[in-house]
């Protein structure tokens, strides 16, 4: 049987008791008030007397809502009071939470992103000395909401006076706005990287090959490492970058089509040819390696893969992980053949990447359009392809009149 409402001394206040409960040595008490809104009845309870309410408090309470639905104010209702204390809690919430986030420092914030770095990122090695070698002593004690576009001009002033090249003072920009961006997106704080200008970089490499310089890199390489052979000849002849020739899979290949599917490439999928040199090489490469799904020039124990070890090798795959980066006996029979003589300005350098320009280089300089080598490059706009027409244009004016032509695309069909 429900226990019985009880009126107190106060108007519009009842109460009902436990029946085993106590407190205080009486039974504990549920109140409950009411009071007519609209020409309606309202009953809304209010808790128990062991929670802390009493009688009195009660009668406030409804006093407080009485008086207010008189002169047509909020709260009306207990419910309302409880919505307006919870939004006013939650507003003091937020406020004290903004101002935690915006006393956070630079180095708080970078120590966040370092730690995130150091399991994510390759380059975390170089973002952490970056870091410490000129934004740490700078920035680190310095709340992020107090780094304004005017301290990014003086680190950039700071870092040109240090002989820093342009390039290297956007990768410290680079780094206080990833930074910025990703503790902001985790939460830590609501301020927005400020707005300064990056320095104009020109990364783009100009250099490619001859001919003959191409054919004497070629047999020196296969001297030493007959996978790194087969991948420059890739590159060279079907103008793939490296990270594309180490993701190739046997699956990739096509040999009636006489074409090879290239994933996940920088520009989108796309397919290269299987020129005669190219086919000649995979003939010789298969001499080497067993012909067998998966990754055609997988990684190896060691690295070091010369020819004469390179059955061993080959017997012993570590796991078909594909390279990560070229093979340093490149960089090192360039320097034995003196490619990079006298060359200080990187862009003229001879790297992997090399053979890929001198790729397009040739077929520009062959007669082919350059909407057909844009699409064997696989751009994503033919700005960049243009930069090949200048660059063998200037090489067609400046060098001698007997140098070899070089073949179409056609002559490289299979």
């Amino acid at each position: 049987m429900p226990a019985k409402w009880i009126k107190s001394t106060h108007p519009g206040v009842r109460y009902r008791e436990h029946p085993t409960r106590t407190f205080k040595r009486q039974k504990d008490r549920y109140f409950e008030i009411n009071y007519r809104r609209q020409g309606k009845p309202c009953f809304e309870a209010l808790g128990w007397l062991s929670d802390g309410m009493t009688a009195g408090e009660a009668a406030t309470i409804r006093g407080q809502i009485v008086q207010n639905i008189k002169k047509g104010v909020s709260p009306q209702s207990i419910k309302e009071m409880r919505e307006m204390a919870a939004a006013a809690q939650n507003a003091e919430n937020e406020a004290a939470e903004s101002e935690k986030r915006e006393a956070v420092t630079f180095g708080e914030m970078a120590g966040l992103f370092l730690e995130w770095s150091a399991d994510n990122k390759k380059s975390a090695l170089q973002d952490k000395i970056r870091y410490e070698k000129h934004l740490a002593p700078r920035f680190k004690d310095t709340p992020i909401k107090d780094i304004s576009p005017f301290h990014l001009e003086k680190l950039k002033s700071s870092l040109k006076k240090k002989k820093l090249s342009p390039g290297t003072i956007t990768q410290y920009l680079q780094l206080t706005r990833a930074i910025f961006r990703k503790t902001k997106g985790w939460g830590h704080h609501d301020c927005d990287f400020p707005k300064v200008d990056f320095p104009k970089v020109s990364n783009q490499r100009v250099a490619f090959l001859t001919q003959d310089q191409a054919a004497v890199l070629l047999d020196a390489v296969k001297n030493k490492s007959i996978q790194l052979w087969c991948q420059c000849v890739l590159s060279l002849y079907a103008g793939l970058r490296f990270k594309e020739v180490a993701s190739l899979e046997l699956s990739d290949l096509d040999f009636e089509a006489g074409t090879i599917h290239v994933r996940d490439s920088k520009g989108g999928t796309r397919h290269a040819y299987i020129t005669e040199p190219i086919r000649a090489m995979f003939n010789e490469w298969w001499t080497f390696a067993d012909k067998k799904p998966g990754l055609i020039f997988p990684a190896y124990p060691g690295g070091r893969n010369r020819v004469k070890k390179r059955k061993k090798l080959i017997d012993e795959p570590k796991g078909g992980i594909s390279q990560i980066r070229v093979s340093p006996v490149f960089h090192r029979t360039v320097d034995e053949l003196g490619l990079n003589d006298g060359i200080t300005d990187h862009r003229q350098k001879i790297v992997f990447h090399t053979l890929r320009h001198t790729f397009a280089s040739w077929l520009v300089m062959g007669g082919e359009s350059l909407q057909t080598v844009k699409e064997l490059m696989g751009h994503a706009d033919i700005t960049t392809t243009r930069s090949f027409n200048c660059v063998s244009s200037k090489f067609k004016q400046q060098n001698l009149p007997d140098h070899p032509s070089v073949p179409s695309l056609s002559r490289y069909r299979v």
